[in-house]
């Protein structure tokens, strides 16, 4: 992982690896070199496991979708071209952060659109601020998505309602977000990162193996038949029972106090 990205500022404290995009692109959007970074980033994370990834945006934007100029056009002989190696890169960052299985949060603080939108999606806690906003974005510039979209949308609400954000373009705001449940919680602006704090906290102190593997689980779980699925979760069990973290919990659970889980 390079400590020299352009358009992301990464500190990692107490287990914490916090990630705010500060796109060179206007409204905190996603060009050529950010998709590069955060490839670089996510398969940083396999190697170099924290005990829990957070993502947000600076000064009150989270992502409000990619500099098409910049992809559709940079280096490329025509747009299809250009979108084709741009969307290429993108989702091999997305199947390193899948593979990595570390708990991701993502504080949504302002417009999420297009990819941003699917990268709000990718948490699996999604904390959002009152003055914030979610939408597919991709119908206003004639295309059909990509960050994951397409997957983690109908997994986090119903096939029915993805396909009516997506038919009508809805810009959803953060409370009707949280109902929908397009994100985990809503908060007030003044109190947002005050919860994004209390929630990654919380998360990090918690068995970083056995969480990351239980939210590949889940999401896969809508692909898998039953036999698959068990056949997973038994494999996940056999794998977790391994560590440190395991042996922790067993030990504070016979010696009835809270475990202290350090994420090995």
């Amino acid at each position: 992982m390079s400590d020299d990205y352009e358009n992301l500022r990464v500190t990692d404290e107490d287990g914490v690896r916090r990630v705010v995009i500060d796109s060179t692109s206007k409204m905190n959007a996603l060009n050529r070199t950010m998709i590069d970074e955060l490839t670089d980033l996510f398969a940083g994370l396999e190697t170099d496991r924290p005990r829990c990834l957070v993502i947000t945006g600076s000064d009150g934007l989270f992502c409000a979708g990619g500099d098409v100029l910049d992809i559709g056009n940079a280096n490329a002989a025509t747009p299809s071209e250009g979108f084709r190696k741009g969307a290429a890169v993108l989702h091999d960052a997305m199947l390193h952060l899948h593979q990595a299985e570390v708990p991701v949060v993502t504080g949504v603080n302002g417009p999420a659109v297009g990819a941003g939108f699917s990268l709000a999606l990718v948490g699996d806690y999604t904390v959002a601020s009152e003055g914030a906003y979610l939408q597919y974005g991709y119908p206003r510039i004639g295309l059909p998505g990509d960050g994951g979209s397409t997957y983690y949308l109908p997994r986090t609400v119903t096939r029915r309602e993805a396909k009516r954000l997506v038919l009508l373009n809805e810009k959803v705001g953060a409370e009707e977000a949280a109902e929908r449940g397009l994100v985990t919680e809503a908060v007030p602006e003044d109190a947002f990162e005050d919860r994004l704090d209390e929630v990654v906290g919380e998360i990090a102190e918690g068995p970083t193996v056995a969480l990351g593997r239980t939210m590949r689980l889940l999401d896969e779980s809508s692909a898998n038949d039953l036999p698959t699925q068990l056949a997973a979760e038994t494999q996940a069990m056999a794998d977790a029972a391994s560590t440190d973290d395991h042996i922790e919990g067993i030990t504070a659970f016979a010696e009835k106090r809270d475990p202290e889980f350090t994420g090995e």
